[in-house]
């Protein structure tokens, strides 16, 4: 099937966020009809979407696929960008359960964004994010990686090869904690991993 292109062109996400924003200023955050109708669409809209995300880890527990999936997984960044200089640990795990954790990150990004913009609203009374957050939840989780590859049928290459690679920061704050992981290429059960010796000697090398 494939998923449709424009949901994952940056100019229709450009556009839409510009949209949306233009829209929000012509709404009277004053009126507080308008203003309980806003809270009520955008909660709901949150419980939409992580039902809609534990959905999708059923999907995925379904297919069951237990192929091996191993990687070398890139050292967290401190607040600076810059790496402890430790070797990457390498990771053992299945497609299946690398998939779910996916999701399951998805999910905490999700609720971690609900916990920021509901003090942003109630505590600074900030409203107008709760239009644009009304669907931009929703717009992740159709747009996100695993729901590509197990709700549109997108193969699983380029781009969705497994470990995904990171997504560029400013996208992630654009889409307020719209997911993505941060990986290193994988291997599968019929190649071996590299190791971390391996991988500093072929950078020696290419140097």
């Amino acid at each position: 099937m494939g998923s449709p292109s424009i949901i994952t062109n940056p100019m229709f996400n450009m556009g839409f966020l510009l949209v949306s924003m233009q829209l929000a200023k012509k709404i009277d955050w004053e009126d507080p009809n308008v203003l309980t109708l806003a809270r009520i669409g955008y909660f709901s809209a949150q419980l939409l979407v992580v039902a809609m995300a534990y959905g999708l880890i059923v999907l995925i527990k379904k297919k069951n696929d237990t192929t091996v999936l191993t990687y070398n997984a890139p050292n967290k960044p401190s607040l600076t960008g810059a790496t402890d200089g430790a070797a990457p640990a390498t990771v053992t795990t299945t497609i299946r359960d690398y998939d779910v954790d996916q999701v399951k990150q998805f999910i905490q990004s999700t609720v971690t964004s609900i916990l920021i913009i509901s003090v942003m609203h109630f505590q600074f009374k900030f409203t107008q994010p709760l239009l644009m957050q009304s669907i931009m939840p929703v717009k992740n989780l159709l747009t996100h990686k695993e729901a590509l590859i197990h709700l549109w049928g997108d193969a699983p290459e380029g781009n969705l090869a497994r470990p995904f690679v990171a997504e560029n920061p400013l996208s992630a704050i654009t889409g307020m904690f719209g997911g993505g992981s941060d990986a290193a290429p994988a291997t599968t059960d019929a190649t071996p991993a590299a190791t971390p010796a391996a991988a500093v000697a072929a950078e020696k090398k290419e140097k």
